[in-house]
């Protein structure tokens, strides 16, 4: 079911999940099944108690639904929250320590799309119960952090996350939906990186952040998830808003340094001051803080209804 199709929904939501939490109906016991993004269903039979977490982003879920305490492995760039930067670091995104992590035994490994499957089916050959996690949307982000919470031993604090994204994504998204009524979207263009110049494209879930923030993800134009955009094309689309982050290049970015880029003087965003510059962490994982990083794209796409968005947000 499509995001904005289940907001129609969400009042009957809400009062299920919040009556669900506050009289303790959701019981978490074990062994618990699961069916991860890889169609790959295993069970755990017990709680588990030692956690290896692949990426940054699973790292933060895990932190968010409770799991921390059991997350004995992380990778490298696992900075949020705080705590989870005191664990031990198992190697990298893409070359994690195969050997460290099975001479820890952990009960699970959670990993996600940025990890290389080799890793993934290595570990598993080698009798490694491994969860892997995908999110092509928004829809996918929340699905995630429920499964992760059911799998950890903390369905009902998953729960209750996952309610109050939904409850501020749809404030969010009808306050949107109230302003193009009278607005019409606007061209978006998202920097990944710099030189060459890639983007966002379809099929993953900042392109559904762009679309709930009421934009155009000119992105979309080109063939693939995360496409190599050409100079020319962005010229000719010219995008109304520009959206990069901090390491979008060898050397960190800055708004002056976007806006001072010779060839990109004829772009509208340039030449309207429309461009922004947000924390990629905030807006590329996966974690239940993708609800702020809708709120600053909202806020980028549509300045004007900055005070109402802060109001949700706080």
């Amino acid at each position: 079911m499509k995001f904005k199709k289940r907001i129609n929904l969400m009042s009957l939501i809400l009062i299920i999940s919040l009556l669900l939490i506050s009289t303790g109906v959701i019981a978490q016991e074990f062994p618990v099944t699961i069916t991860d993004s890889l169609d790959n269903e295993f069970t755990l039979e017990e709680k588990p108690t030692k956690i290896i977490s692949l990426s940054p982003n699973m790292t933060e879920v895990l932190f968010a639904v409770g799991a921390g305490e059991n997350v004995v492995g992380v990778t490298n760039f696992a900075d949020y929250p705080q705590e989870a930067t005191e664990v031990e670091i198992i190697g990298s995104i893409t070359e994690p320590n195969i050997e460290k992590i099975i001479t820890m035994e952990p009960d699970v490994v959670i990993a996600s799309s940025v990890n290389k499957m080799e890793t993934i089916e290595r570990l598993r050959e080698l009798n490694v119960k491994v969860a892997g996690f995908s999110a092509n949307s928004v829809d996918m982000a929340i699905e995630n952090i429920k499964t992760v919470s059911k799998l950890t031993g903390n369905q009902e604090k998953g729960e209750e996350i996952v309610t109050e994204m939904y409850i501020k994504i749809g404030e969010m998204t009808n306050l949107v939906e109230d302003h193009l009524e009278n607005n019409k979207k606007r061209k978006v263009f998202y920097e990944i990186w710099n030189d060459p110049l890639y983007t966002a494209g379809k099929n993953n879930f900042i392109d559904d952040l762009v679309n709930m923030a009421g934009g155009i993800n000119i992105g979309r134009l080109a063939e693939g998830q995360w496409p190599q955009y050409n100079l020319e094309k962005l010229l000719i689309e010219d995008p109304e808003v520009y959206i990069s982050t901090p390491h979008s290049a060898d050397r960190e970015v800055s708004k002056e340094k976007i806006k001072n880029r010779a060839q990109y003087q004829s772009i509208s965003a340039i030449k309207n001051d429309r461009v922004y510059v947000i924390d990629q962490d905030i807006l590329n994982r996966a974690s239940p803080r993708l609800v702020k990083g809708l709120a600053l794209m909202t806020k980028a796409i549509f300045p004007e209804l900055t005070e109402e968005v802060n109001e949700i947000m706080n």
